[in-house]
Formats: C-alpha cells, sequence, structure tokens
C-alpha cells in the first residue's frame, strides 16, 4: 500500500467531484440520505442509546455512500437498498459495530475533554437556557467558545477515521492499522483537506445567501423554508457523494477486495491518476 501526497488544489478538485457526481444522480443520493436524515430522528427520540447508535453507525453511512459514489461512475443505479449490502453477512456486521463503537467511544472522550476545557457543563446549560427565538445559540459566547473546543477536539478524530471504513471493508486492513494509515494520510494531505473544508463552507454559506437573496424576490416563508432545507441537503448530499474521491486519492491501491464480488477494487477518479504521483510513501503492510 502506498500513501500518495497530493497538491493543496486536489481539495478543490474533490469538492468538485463531489458535486458532479451527486448530479449525475441527485434523487439517488438524496434517497440515500433521507434514509439517514430519518433513522436519525427517529433514534433520537431514544434517551442516550440513540445517540450513541447514530454516532455509532456513521463510519457505515460514509461507506455507503462512497460505494454510491462509485457506482454512480460506473453507471449504476443506486439506492437506500446499499445499507443493507454492508450488512449482508456476520462479519461485516462484527466489523461495522468494532468501528462504531470505537468512533462513538472517541467522540464521547471530545465531548468529554471539551466540557472540562470550555465553559463546563452548568455554565453551556444556563447559557442555552437563555436563549430565545430568533437568536441564534452562536450568538451566546460561552455557547460559541464550547462548540470551538469540540471542533478543534473534533477534528483530528474526524481525520484519522476518514479514509479507514474504505481501507477496512475495501482493503481488508485492521481497524488498528487502517486508523494509523488514515491519519498518516490525513496529517500529509492536510492542506488538501484544509482546502477541502473550506470549499464546503464556502459553497454552504454562498447558499444560504442565495436563499436570503430569493426570499426577498419570493415573499413565500414556506416556500423559501423548503427551498433552504432542499438545498442544504443537497450540499450535504454532495459532500458525502466527494468522499470517494478524498479517501482514493490519497492511496495506491494494490489488490484491494471489494464489499461486492464482482468488483475488483476502488477505481482511482480520473483526475487522481494525473496529479500527485510525484510524490508516494510505502506504508508498511
Amino acid at each position: 500500500m502506498k500513501l500518495r501526497v497530493v497538491p493543496a488544489s486536489q481539495g478543490f478538485q474533490w469538492v468538485k467531484s463531489g458535486i458532479a457526481v451527486c448530479a449525475r444522480q441527485p434523487w439517488g443520493f438524496l434517497s440515500l440520505l433521507g434514509l439517514v436524515v430519518t433513522a436519525t430522528v427517529l433514534l433520537s427520540a431514544v434517551p442516550l442509546i440513540g445517540a450513541v447508535v447514530v454516532v455509532g453507525a456513521m463510519p457505515m453511512v460514509w461507506m455507503a455512500f462512497m460505494l454510491a459514489s462509485r457506482r454512480v461512475l460506473s453507471d449504476r443505479r443506486i439506492s437506500p437498498l446499499l445499507f443493507g449490502e454492508l450488512l449482508k453477512d456476520a462479519e461485516s456486521r462484527k466489523r461495522w459495530l468494532r468501528l462504531g463503537g470505537l468512533y462513538a467511544l472517541s467522540l464521547f472522550v471530545v465531548v468529554s475533554l471539551g466540557l472540562m476545557l470550555g465553559p463546563g457543563p452548568s455554565a453551556l446549560s444556563d447559557a442555552l437556557g437563555d436563549i430565545k427565538p430568533p437568536d441564534s445559540p452562536l450568538d451566546n459566547p460561552v455557547v460559541l467558545n464550547s462548540m470551538l473546543w469540540w471542533v478543534a477536539l473534533a477534528l483530528p478524530v474526524s481525520l484519522a477515521f476518514w479514509h479507514t471504513p474504505a481501507l477496512v471493508f475495501w482493503g481488508r486492513v485492521p481497524v488498528r492499522k487502517a486508523l494509523f494509515f488514515s491519519a498518516v494520510a490525513s496529517w500529509r494531505n492536510l492542506l488538501a483537506f484544509a482546502v477541502y473544508g473550506a470549499c464546503w463552507v464556502a459553497l454552504q454559506v454562498a447558499v444560504g445567501a442565495a436563499v436570503q437573496v430569493l426570499s426577498l424576490v419570493i415573499p413565500s416563508p414556506t416556500l423559501m423554508t423548503v427551498t433552504a432545507v432542499m438545498a442544504s441537503l443537497w450540499v450535504l448530499a454532495a459532500f458525502y457523494a466527494s468522499l470517494y474521491f478524498s479517501v482514493v486519492d490519497c492511496f495506491e491501491g494494490r489488490g484491494t477486495a471489494s464489499v461486492d464480488d464482482e468488483e475488483p477494487g476502488p477505481p482511482l477518479p480520473p483526475e487522481a491518476r494525473d496529479q500527485g504521483r510525484d510524490r508516494q510513501d510505502d506504508l508498511p503492510e
């Protein structure tokens, strides 16, 4: 397995590729996201356990979208049935349970550290109780301080897990090694990921601004609410679709296995074949 170091500009290419592949089957990706959102809402009604299940399922959600992007590139239809394929045998279910549990535990540590290093749970609870509509929670400095701590602590965890689902389930790499490889790949390509993240934030802000401008032209609160929700969901679906490109672009695959027997392994996106090949690092097998 070889680590590929790509230029910072590749982060922008990942965003473009995600938007392009999502545009090829927008309703397919929205159906996947709709299932995830619906399941999240239903599980949120279950105290504590529901939140743990939602967080623990996220690595499998990322993998489902990566598999969806790969199939769209092969001109195949996608549907929410992809989730069933990822859980089709006992071994796969054990891997998702192991990886999801580790991810949930990592985020629990992040939240705990954020409460310890930030304003504290009592101050945060009081600040949230003092918020009155139409004020935003982020307008409160206590809430903003807590959020910044959580974001700063969660970013390293997210980057460590970024490539892990694909390495485990496409590359058949053990979870501990996959986390190490993922962390190294994210660190060596940190500039590309910084550009990648900045582009998605800028796109979400631009979409929000466009909806605000549109609301001045079409004074219909209901229509604007629906438009804003659909636009945000589409951006989120495109983001998840782009995960595939950000993952396969960071490694030179050698004999990777696939979730599907008929697929030999994750192909590199076209732009990944021509960029970043001048710098490669061998990772231990």
